[in-house]
């Protein structure tokens, strides 16, 4: 390396500051010449800088008042955009779907798309309708409108707003609580709330059951409302804490309570109702207890409509992909000649196949919920929307990876609040998104939001006109159907060998929020993988890098030297890089690796107060900038340990020991401690105050700490946080390069003072 300085070295200053200021006010610059194997020599040509000259030097456009310069636009002008046309479309992305809609490009997979999606809500619209103890006209209900207005404010082509068998259950749970509570003898006579308390009346099965829609239907305009609210104060962005780990692992789980779910239709058994903690559990017990009772038909129906799905999806249209214009729409073929077969055949007659019965015409008379329920079901409701948006967006967000776009966290929230809220004054039941219905999106290449209309037209049909044909599809071709759409996120499981290799954190995230979604409950495991996420967090910041790095002897580049060899330490310099956040969880860390890499200011201080107490008022009032005086803590030590030990030479008291194992005096010749912060991204007041905690014990031994490449929030938070009482802003250099150099020129100072 050949260094050029272009000022000739003046005589040396009298304190650290003054040195350091000297090198700054010189405008010192260093030419390096480098030799390698593209060219004879590369110039890199730098002026010795802190962060304080170069903000002087080339001063910052951004106004003093603004934190970033992202934020520069001022209150006006920021609500000059929450009114420009931009914004409405912003709000009303339909809006600006219908205006940027290409016919040729979309059409084709929208309307194939909600084709598609329509035969499945159908079904699926039924099955949950029961499953929620309701009826299957609510599920219809719920399959209908919550997909016209989440079309309105919704974001994503490959959500589909619906039914769910998770929300069916947790419905299922509140309503059978509630009926049970204000009906605890059942449909029988029992006393009016009137003031005749011996009047009596019968409490119908339709009561009940206008009750249990009751409750549904406020669970779900509660939870649209929690929803709703988060999205409007932009909560959004708790989104971005949901690692892919915890995302697959929760759709994983979620999965497999669908598909067994769908285990007892498919098998034609009748079991009670399931809920609680070990859900899954008690219902394979279930199971297995009338494993003998197995309808033989319905599981022919069942496997025989499997195999055709499959088939036709995975392979046929696969393989078939660049011949077919569009894919086989295999879900609404099966549906039709199901319902053909069934109806001619009369498997439910003579088979005892479980058919979807009779379907009611007609659309529900809007109106308000039973607000007055709100003690009763907002216990509920907060776990409802908590899995309406974790479960959704859940899939959005893989989705999102596949297809590489990005989601709007924030009106996702807005649109399956006011889907909820507005449908729930139809008697709906809470809606979300389903993987079945999410994955045929995918499959039939759906591109906006626009297929939900055309999905709309056929529910319509259904509900209007075409419901009263269907009431002889077999159940288990919808278990079929279901089954089959998320076999695809049964699979991730597959994936987890490959997770283990590459991060064995991702590892544990996932398998504790499957395994505990499974086992225990959705509910529990959703609470179980965010913990699991923050405490991997924590446990990766715990166990971040921090390690030396040396200057190549030629080069200006630092290599650490655990991995690279060939490279010459400095004993007066040494380069400690942070690789992680300096925060309350971190800080006493770095502090304690630090002093363990290089040696405890505060033990040899207290081993010299120790040994000459005369001494401490004198070391405690020494000025770590002044060099003459305080010299080096070694050099006083040991000129102290001589002149005692002449002193006690006729007095036989022994010699003095000290012992210092892990403090500086094995390395008398530091003098500089640089500290690379370029990868610091967070700091918080405990770091700022540690920081400054340890750059003042090292004073106080005659070694100064520079920092380098501090990015900007670091150097506003020391400054505000009256850190630069204790560091120097002198002290702050811009990189690591220049840093150095100005550690090396006071050093050659301090040198040339000694000789002369």
């Amino acid at each position: 390396m050949d260094t050029v300085i272009r000022k000739s070295l003046e005589d040396p200053p009298s304190s650290l500051k003054e040195g350091i200021i000297s090198i700054i006010e010189e405008d010192t610059e260093v030419t390096i010449a480098r030799g390698g194997p593209h060219c004879e020599h590369l110039l890199s040509r730098k002026c010795i800088h802190t962060q304080k000259s170069i903000n002087n030097k080339y001063p910052c456009t951004c106004k003093e008042e603004h934190s970033c310069c992202s934020k520069c636009a001022n209150s006006a002008a920021s609500f000059a955009n929450t009114m420009s046309p931009d914004a409405v479309f912003k709000l009303l992305p339909i809006l600006d779907v219908v205006r940027k809609y290409k016919f040729r490009k979309y059409f084709v997979g929208d309307l194939l798309g909600g084709l598609s999606v329509a035969c499945l809500h159908f079904p699926q619209g039924m099955a949950f309708g029961i499953s929620s103890s309701l009826t299957p006209a609510y599920g219809l209900y719920t399959s209908f409108f919550p997909v016209i207005l989440y079309m309105i404010f919704g974001t994503l082509p490959y959500t589909s707003m619906g039914t769910h068998a998770v929300i069916a259950m947790a419905t299922a749970e509140l309503v059978e609580t509630e009926a049970s509570r204000a009906f605890p003898e059942g449909p029988i006579a029992l006393f009016n709330n009137s003031i005749e308390k011996n009047a009596t009346y019968t409490a119908t099965p339709e009561d009940i059951l206008l009750y249990k829609v009751s409750i549904a239907a406020a669970s779900s305009f509660f939870a649209g409302i929690i929803l709703f609210l988060l999205g409007v104060f932009r909560l959004g962005i708790i989104t971005t804490y949901l690692s892919t780990s915890f995302i697959g692992g929760f759709a994983t789980g979620a999965a497999f309570h669908i598909f067994t779910s769908q285990i007892q239709p498919a098998l034609g058994l009748q079991i009670p109702l399931v809920k609680g903690v070990g859900r899954t559990i008690f219902t394979y017990i279930a199971i297995f207890k009338k494993i003998s009772s197995i309808n033989i038909a319905s599981l022919i129906v069942f496997l025989t409509c499997a195999f055709i799905l499959i088939l036709v999806k995975d392979v046929i249209n696969e393989k078939f992909k660049s011949k077919l214009k569009v894919p086989i729409p295999i879900d609404v073929i099966i549906t039709i000649l199901a319902t053909i077969i069934s109806h001619f055949g009369t498997l439910h007659e003579n088979f005892g196949v479980n058919v979807v019965g009779n379907i009611p015409t007609g659309i529900p008379k809007p109106s308000i919920p039973k607000l007055s329920a709100f003690s009763s079901v907002i216990g509920k409701s907060i776990e409802i929307a908590a899995l309406v948006f974790f479960l959704t967006i859940s899939l959005a967000k893989l989705m999102a990876v596949k297809h590489n776009y990005e989601i709007d966290d924030n009106q996702e929230l807005i649109a399956y609040g006011l889907a909820n809220v507005g449908s729930s004054f139809f008697g709906c039941f809470a809606a979300c998104g389903a993987p079945p219905r999410d994955l045929i999106l995918d499959a039939l290449n759906t591109k906006t939001t626009l297929n939900a209309a055309f999905s709309n037209i056929i529910m319509l049909l259904f509900l209007l006109f075409i419901g009263p044909l269907f009431k002889s599809l077999p159940v288990p071709v919808l278990a079929a159907m279901i089954i089959v759409a998320v076999k695809s996120l049964l699979a991730q499981v597959l994936k987890l060998p490959s997770i283990w290799r590459t991060n064995r954190y991702d590892f544990v995230t996932w398998f504790v929020t499957c395994s505990t979604t499974i086992l225990i409950d959705i509910p529990y495991g959703l609470i179980c993988g965010i913990v699991c996420s923050l405490f991997v967090v924590v446990l990766q910041s715990q166990m971040s890098h921090s390690y030396f790095v040396i200057k190549a002897p030629e080069e200006d580049i630092f290599l650490n030297p655990d991995k690279h060899t060939g490279l010459v330490d400095n004993p007066e310099i040494k380069i400690f890089r942070m690789e992680y956040s300096l925060y309350y969880a971190t800080s006493d860390l770095f502090q304690k690796k630090l002093y363990q890499k290089l040696g405890d200011p505060r033990m040899l201080i207290n081993s010299i107060h120790s040994s000459f107490p005369e001494e401490r008022e004198l070391v405690s009032e020494q000025s770590s900038d002044d060099l003459n005086a305080l010299k080096t803590n070694v050099d006083l030590l040991s000129f102290k340990l001589k002149d005692l030990s002449n002193n006690n030479a006729d007095r036989n008291d022994g010699p003095v020991k000290v012992d210092f194992k892990e403090n500086l005096s094995n390395k008398s010749k530091l003098r500089f401690i640089i500290l690379d912060c370029r990868h610091v991204n967070f700091m918080d007041i405990k770091g700022a105050n540690t920081l400054k905690s340890i750059v003042s014990e090292y004073k106080k031994v005659n070694v100064t700490i520079f920092l380098s490449g501090c990015p900007s929030f670091m150097s506003k938070m020391l400054e505000n946080s009256e850190c630069f009482n204790g560091i120097s802003s002198d002290e702050i250099f811009f990189d690591l390069e220049t840093s150095y150099a100005a550690a090396q020129m006071i050093l050659e100072k301090e040198n040339k003072a000694q000789k002369e």
